[in-house]
């Protein structure tokens, strides 16, 4: 995972400067609405192109195909060869069991939402979870504020959708201890209209011991590039 260094006065400045400074172009805001319950199905798939959020640069794609709905609902992610590259699960659309999306991937002993409470502007909400890694019995914080930013008509490679921008500020504690005051800001557009967001974009960064520089993390985004549902019409 690639690191970058960034002279900062703290974590949350730094995720200011991080985030605002590859932020996604402005779009049309829009009136708040109601936050519909989501309804998935064996067979629904989503495809989403992945880049730096750095640079732009494309680094592949991503299949996410529903497998199970219950007991719990199970997302399989591929990539465009065909390979699994790791399972999504949840307790039910959209509070996360298994994360796949962050490195390395999370499993977390208490289902964590992935959405604000509604769809109303402002309403924000703090969860507080413990999460391991597979194989491994070490325990880790999670602590994640999810925030309704407000509605948005955005424009993705799938085309047009209307979606709710989530931002969620999560501090953590990290299995390598040589990492301080780990944090990560993760920003993603819920779709109702597809069941999931549209796009998903994440970053972060800690402390080595001894210096004043945020270590950066990876700037990854996710873009929809299809939508399939397997519901009938």
């Amino acid at each position: 995972m690639a690191r970058r260094r960034l002279l900062g006065g703290g974590a949350a400045g730094a995720a200011a400067a991080l985030v605002g400074g590859c932020a996604t172009p402005a779009i049309e805001r829009l009136p708040d609405q109601p936050l519909p319950a989501a309804r998935v199905t064996v067979g629904d798939l989503w495809r989403y192109e992945r880049l730096d959020g750095y640079n732009g640069r494309r680094l592949g794609e991503v299949v996410a195909l529903v497998e199970e709905t219950a007991p719990r609902l199970r997302v399989a992610l591929r990539d465009t060869d065909g390979r699994r590259i790791g399972d999504a699960l949840y307790e039910q659309p959209w509070r996360v069991i298994q994360e796949p999306f962050y490195e390395p991937v999370q499993i977390f002993l208490e289902p964590v939402p992935m959405l604000p409470p509604s769809g109303r502007t402002g309403d924000a909400r703090w969860h507080y979870a413990t999460w391991r890694q597979p194989g491994s019995d070490g325990r880790y914080r999670w602590d994640v504020r999810n925030a309704a930013d407000g509605w948005e008509r955005l424009r993705v490679p799938a085309g047009e959708v209307v979606a709710l921008r989530v931002t969620r500020d999560i501090t953590l504690s990290h299995p390598d201890l040589n990492r301080l005051r780990p944090w990560r800001r993760e920003t993603l557009w819920y779709a109702p209209a597809i069941a999931r967001w549209a796009q998903r974009e994440w970053t972060g960064g800690f402390f080595w011991p001894g210096e004043r520089f945020v270590m950066r993390e990876d700037f990854v985004r996710w873009r929809l590039t299809e939508h399939r549902s397997a519901a009938p019409a």
